[in-house]
């Protein structure tokens, strides 16, 4: 007898398996990331246990059964709709943005280990996404979710000297070390390596709020396009450098910031 459990989900990849079937990963509230196969999803009769379209970004109520042994992929038993985010995926960039939100939770997160905190910030980020807030939606998911999987920079101090980072004082952070270093003082080992930033940028990283605290409480300050898009940079480096595999959805960062792409260097 299978054992059913259900639980709330967000889409984060659909993968076709078959003419009729789909690998889907969701993260929901209680399991963690969730790898499941759900059979005959496009297949459209009266036998489906779908009430909707399971789409990237979609959010619902799952009913699954869990993987067993060494098998690595649960069964999707149903699926209940419950958003599909229409007016997200009529906004370009706040697409874009939750498409990145979606590949930076992705490489973190590993399949069955819960995380109910995050699950709450990336269901307001993407609520964000389609406001004047997303530039700093995206930034505070990124930073939020490097501190729910264990990850989180200092962005406070020095690694090196210790000494308190201020607003003007020329930085290099370290994604390897996961930290800001003086440029007088490089971190064992990385001499000479490192992004360039400013303590300016270092400080408004430690004060980010999260996106629940973004959804209720929006800044006095408009948002800077171009020194969220640098602060970004820094995340997704450390990202990578955990992971050791390039975010794919990189290039949607000019959209996101509504940023002239870099011309090719000629030749």
């Amino acid at each position: 007898m299978p054992t059913y459990l259900s639980d709330d989900a967000i889409c984060l990849r659909v993968t076709d398996f078959s003419e009729t079937s789909q690998i889907v990963a969701l993260l929901t509230r209680s399991h963690g990331l969730l790898p499941l196969i759900a059979k005959g999803s496009k297949r459209q009769t009266q036998k489906n246990t779908m009430s909707g379209p399971l789409d990237l970004l979609t959010s619902g109520e799952v009913v699954f059964i869990p993987a067993k042994g060494a098998a690595e992929l649960g069964t999707l038993a149903a699926w209940e709709l419950v958003n599909h985010r229409t007016q997200l995926r009529a906004d370009f960039p706040a697409l874009n943005a939750a498409m990145l939100a979606a590949e930076i939770t992705l490489h973190l997160l590993q399949p069955h280990d819960p995380h109910p905190p995050l699950f709450a910030e990336l269901d307001a980020a993407l609520e964000l996404f389609t406001s004047s807030q997303r530039t700093r939606a995206i930034v505070a998911y990124a930073k939020s979710a490097l501190d729910d999987a264990g990850y989180a920079p200092q962005f406070h101090a020095c690694l090196a000297c210790r000494k308190p980072i201020t607003a003007d004082i020329p930085l290099r952070f370290n994604p390897t070390a996961g930290g800001i270093t003086c440029q007088t003082c490089p971190t064992q080992g990385s001499a000479g390596q490192g992004l360039a930033t400013t303590g300016k940028i270092a400080i408004a990283l430690t004060r980010l709020p999260k996106p629940t605290t973004l959804l209720t409480q929006s800044p006095d300050r408009p948002a800077d396009p171009t020194a969220l898009h640098s602060a970004l940079q820094l995340l997704l480096a450390h990202i990578e450098s955990i992971t050791h595999k390039p975010l794919k959805t990189r290039y949607l960062l000019p959209s996101i910031f509504n940023l002239r792409p870099t011309p090719p260097t000629p030749d």
